[in-house]
């Protein structure tokens, strides 16, 4: 029954204001051939006047008028079909006293009180979360009584709670109930390990419920030294911790040429070479998804992680790597080589080395997804200066850094 309620809340309120619309200047458009063309001749005299609906008399001449708004409301109809906007439901109430004729009047009045009626509740904030999830976190977190929510910027659901008992809480969505409980253990690890990571509460089918951490993602610095520093230091804790029962989530580990590839001999250069090479490293406990998204800031230092899905034992190199290519995008290949050497001296495992092979596997993981989405990744955390054609050119510029060292 509400499926089959949802295109008439949708669909219907525009769809009266487009038919209003459409008819007004389909009315006025048959007086003008009508009268005018039974009645006037041109250039000849005052154009006479008519009754346009009952009581109603109009100009000939001012019939333009309301076929102005005829337009105008129709077009605001197409609009409503697309978007849901009280707003426009609002503009749309006002301009129907324009149209000068009832069953046109009737139509588009109509329309905008059902969308008045339909989606007043667009003028406020709304929680996607399913009612049965909220329910769920009512019952482990105490939301009865909620004093604040908000969107976090993530690919997929994620909301921080605040309630009146000063409890702070987080809801995600992960991909699958596996993963959910898989994320889960690891959050768990990690706490009980002392890493800045928050311990996760509990599961209901793919989301997961966890204490908010202190602090923000922080993409744009002006001391670049500091900033490095901090996060080269967070993410030396969490390779220094016990590393977990459970293997990373590793990405694609297969050499790739983008179909919007500038320069495709390069990208061939470098597939090569990265099949030519080897790497052996030591498993640690890796984040897995270790950017600058992912880790928060207060007061200038770094304070927490999240994003712990890909988390558990792997290679240094992975988190390193990604976060290198992360810099690269954002901020170019200086900061991206000031953090490995951060890393490096920070790090307490003397026997860490770094080559182009896990640049190489770090470009082909972030290729899992389009230059489109990492655009729009990094948009939902302020950096506007990348397009589609710009993530492709600056990886394409990482990459022959590297190639260039043969």
């Amino acid at each position: 029954m509400a499926s089959a309620a949802r295109p008439i809340r949708d669909y219907l309120p525009g769809l009266l204001v487009l038919a209003g619309g459409l008819y007004t200047v389909y009315y006025y458009y048959m007086y003008w051939i009508r009268v005018y063309g039974a009645l006037c001749l041109p250039g000849y005299g005052d154009p006479v006047k008519v009754e346009v609906t009952q009581g109603i008399w109009i100009r000939l001449d001012a019939i333009l008028f309301p076929t102005v708004f005829g337009v105008i409301l129709a077009l605001l109809g197409v609009m409503l079909v697309w978007k849901k906007k009280f707003g426009a439901a609002v503009v749309a109430l006002v301009l129907s006293a324009t149209v000068i004729n009832w069953p046109a009047f009737i139509m588009i009045a109509g329309g905008a009180l059902l969308g008045l009626l339909f989606w007043r509740k667009t003028l406020l904030p709304t929680i996607d979360l399913p009612d049965e999830t909220m329910e769920w976190v009512d019952a482990e977190a105490g939301l009865s009584v909620l004093k604040s929510f908000r969107r976090l910027p993530s690919e997929r659901l994620a909301y921080s709670f605040h309630n009146e008992g000063g409890g702070r809480f987080v809801v995600k969505e992960t991909s699958s109930a596996e993963s959910a409980e898989r994320e889960t253990r690891v959050l768990n690890a990690a706490a009980e390990n002392g890493l800045p990571a928050p311990e996760a509460k509990a599961t209901d089918g793919r989301f997961l419920l966890m204490p908010q951490l202190d602090g923000f993602p922080f993409l744009q610095p002006l001391d670049f030294e500091a900033w490095t520093d901090e996060i080269a230091g967070i993410l030396t804790t969490t390779h220094s911790a016990p590393k977990p029962d459970m293997k990373a989530r590793r990405r694609p580990a297969e050499p790739v040429i983008p179909d919007r590839a500038f320069d495709r001999a390069n990208w061939e250069r470098a597939a090569r070479i990265f099949r030519e090479e080897t790497a052996d490293a030591v498993p640690v406990f890796v984040h897995g998804d270790f950017e600058p998204a992912n880790v928060l800031f207060s007061g200038g230092r770094a304070t927490g992680l999240t994003g712990w899905d890909h988390a558990g034992s792997g290679p240094a190199q992975l988190d390193v790597g990604r976060m290198r290519v992360a810099l690269e995008l954002i901020h170019g290949g200086n900061v991206a080589d000031r953090f490995l050497a951060k890393y490096k001296n920070l790090s307490k495992d003397r026997s860490f080395r770094y080559s182009r092979y896990w640049d190489l596997l770090a470009v082909y993981g972030w290729l899992e997804q389009d230059p489109g989405s990492i655009a729009s990744h990094w948009r939902r955390f302020g950096i506007t200066t990348l397009s589609e054609d710009e993530v492709m050119r600056r990886l394409e510029r990482f990459v022959k850094t590297l190639t260039d060292k043969e």
